[in-house]
């Protein structure tokens, strides 16, 4: 979800330090000085710092000299006597925060990466570090194997939900699908306009309504020490499951490099209708919808052209599937 620019003074480069007097990553103060302010927390900046100096003294973390250059979130790692290898997340975005932290905490088990504290406040957390945290997309293995195990995976996460509350339901997260106004050279209208009446077809008829990822893809699935698989980074959606398999259609970044999308589309659709036990036409037309609304997403001007031509191939091809 992308944010505007808005007109307020810079936030400043300068004597943006953590108590280890590492700096705050430039590229992250920048990306905050486009995004519009009522989006942000206020004076998230200012409390950064002594925001991670209590986690630290909390937890005895102490936090690597390297700080991962982000765009919006700040992820620290650590290591504490108690928790062991941990991270330490925390984001200017208190809605986003506080979704993802709630996820985490309604979808807890050996599957998940552990929350071990977190400052709703403060937009802060500490959770465990995977290790090695080697990536899905970075095993040797074929799409087929790798989409079976995504699948499965991800079929633990869902959980029914007694309170949403800090959770986004699924229509508000695709509202810049739904507000899109015509800008032909950027999407095609038609697209948009058929994404938008499967979009409202489909949330009218679920009747299921689940914790969602909102963002599984094969950087989000990682590998332990033990050789188990652990889902990171939920988004934490309230909705129908069949949206989960939307970012895995246009994921990894070069799924598109082949001649075989079509079949390798197929492929995933129908291994996942199998073990989640969701008809497969119901799940190309929530895939084509996700694909639509990543391609909304990917107008920002801070956003490469190319994440925007890859989104629309692949809705292209997902829609090629659909049958009407």
């Amino acid at each position: 979800m992308e944010g505007q620019p808005g007109s307020h003074s810079p936030l400043p480069m300068e004597n943006s330090l953590l108590h280890t007097r590492t700096p705050v990553p430039p590229h992250l103060i920048t990306t905050l000085n486009t995004w519009a302010q009522h989006e942000l927390t206020p004076g998230w900046l200012d409390s950064l710092p002594g925001t991670v100096e209590r986690l630290c003294a909390r937890w005895q973390i102490d936090l690597d000299s390297i700080i991962p250059d982000t765009y919006v979130t700040l992820v620290l790692f650590g290591n504490s006597p108690e928790l062991g290898p941990v991270v330490i997340k925390s984001s200017p975005l208190a809605d986003e925060f506080r979704a993802e932290a709630t996820a985490l905490q309604l979808a807890s088990s050996a599957n998940v990466s552990q929350l071990y504290d977190v400052d709703f406040q403060r937009s802060a957390m500490v959770v465990e570090r995977i290790m090695p945290g080697t990536q899905l997309r970075q095993v040797a293995m074929t799409d087929e194997d790798a989409t079976r195990l995504a699948a499965e995976t991800l079929a633990t996460f869902w959980r029914a939900v007694s309170d949403p509350t800090g959770l986004h339901p699924l229509r508000s997260w695709m509202r810049a699908l739904f507000d899109w106004s015509p800008q032909s050279d950027r999407i095609p209208p038609d697209m948009v306009e058929q994404a938008q009446d499967l979009a409202a077809s489909l949330l009218a008829r679920s009747s299921r309504a689940s914790l969602l990822h909102g963002d599984l893809q094969h950087h989000n699935l990682l590998q332990r020490n033990s050789g188990a698989w652990v889902i990171i980074d939920p988004k934490g959606l309230i909705g129908d499951p069949g949206f989960d398999i939307a970012a895995w259609m246009y994921n990894p970044p070069n799924v598109l490099e082949g001649d075989d999308y079509p079949h390798l589309a197929e492929r995933r659709i129908s291994i996942c209708a199998d073990i989640w036990g969701i008809h497969e036409q119901e799940l190309v037309a929530w895939a084509f919808v996700g694909a639509v609304l990543n391609a909304c997403w990917s107008t920002s001007e801070a956003t490469p052209d190319g994440l925007l031509h890859h989104c629309i191939r692949v809705a292209h091809y997902l829609r090629t599937l659909l049958r009407q």
